[in-house]
């Protein structure tokens, strides 16, 4: 709640009220205490008209769809209805402006409702920033007949939304481990190697002729072929350190940065998936989990995850993370470590490579 003084409206309440009591002190009579006594219920009267107002508002908001990706149009719906015996009066509507375009609806847009009257309220809407965030409208404003105060309270129903980063190429250019991701460790689940293996197989149609082994052909007395090798990939793993936030103090900065962070672990991953190379995701959902991506369908699963999955069940897992990005130096073994944060400190960079 917050409740805001209207100084014009409070010199005049305050010039009224002093008038009162002097008219009564000297003159007296009914007519100069009913003055007195109206200048003094104005306000508490205000207050309980704003609170039953506010105690029989309901309010709905919802888009078509549940989960969305940054910067895409959606439709956006409001309904609101007075269910009680008071007509509501210019009531104001404060949006979160600051994190979603409501094209139709504009902040601080007046709203008067007749007893038991319902409004719907339509919009397109896009979303700022990747994470999961509540949008829409935020608060309503109610300020008293004479404009002495305004209160702002939280609207009775919020909608909190998903929202997916965009698919970009942001990490490829730091990812770049041409040099370092080389022919020894885990192989790969669909690419072969360009120059055949020594597994063998009854020719077919269509095998290349230099596949083709013509010694044990000949000492077969048919054709043979010579079956390619699965590539073989250095296995790379990569470290997500979120940074650990209460829900209640994720403001605008805290936005800015979860929507960098996950759209470039999403790009880091589909990174490395789109090409075949299976890669270790770490990263904190409630607790420490892995996942493999290798390929579309398992980015997919990631992908779907990254907008509200990531987050902490208590201060404990943010500690565990903390402490494997710290240990990864001496830990690695000869794997390819990629650590990733997303609140790095003074003199931290917010991607390391470790190879």
């Amino acid at each position: 709640m917050n409740l805001r003084i209207h100084p014009k409206g409070a010199a005049i309440y305050l010039f009224c009220l002093a008038a009162g009591v002097a008219f009564s002190s000297f003159y007296g009579g009914p007519v100069s205490f009913a003055w007195l006594y109206a200048c003094l219920l104005l306000l508490p009267l205000s207050a309980l008209y704003i609170l039953l107002n506010y105690h029989f508002l309901r309010f709905y908001q919802e888009i078509e769809v549940h989960r969305i990706v940054r910067g895409e149009d959606h439709r956006y719906l409001a309904k609101i209805e007075n269910a009680g015996p008071l007509p509501i009066h210019k009531m104001r509507l404060h949006t979160w402006d600051d994190r979603c375009h409501l094209y139709d609806i504009e902040n601080g847009q007046q709203v008067s409702l007749g007893i038991h009257e319902k409004k719907e309220l339509h919009s397109g809407i896009s979303c700022i920033y990747a994470g999961s965030y509540d949008i829409g409208i935020r608060k309503v404003a109610f300020t008293d007949p004479f404009s002495v105060f305004t209160v702002e309270l939280d609207v009775p129903y919020s909608f909190r939304a998903v929202v997916s980063p965009q698919i970009t190429d942001i990490a490829d250019e730091v990812l770049d481990l041409e040099n370092q991701v080389n022919s020894t460790g885990l192989k790969s689940r669909r690419l072969p190697e360009e120059t055949p293996g020594s597994d063998l197989r009854p020719y077919q149609p269509g095998d290349p002729l230099r596949a083709i082994n013509w010694k044990v052909s000949a000492r077969l007395s048919e054709l043979v072929t010579r079956v390619p090798d699965k590539m073989e990939k250095r296995t790379v793993t990569i470290l997500m350190l979120a940074s650990f936030v209460p829900d209640k103090m994720q403001d605008l900065e805290f936005l800015k940065k979860r929507d960098f962070f996950l759209e470039f672990i999403v790009s880091a991953a589909w990174h490395f998936g789109r090409q075949g190379i299976p890669v270790r995701l770490i990263y904190p959902a409630g607790k420490v989990t892995e996942s493999t991506v290798d390929s579309f369908e398992s980015f997919q699963d990631f992908y779907g995850t990254a907008a509200d999955g990531i987050f902490y069940y208590s201060e404990n897992e943010f500690d565990e993370m903390q402490k494997l990005a710290a240990d990864l130096r001496s830990t690695y073994d000869k794997d390819t470590w990629i650590l990733i944060r997303e609140d790095p400190g003074p003199g931290e960079d917010h991607c390391v490579i470790i190879a």
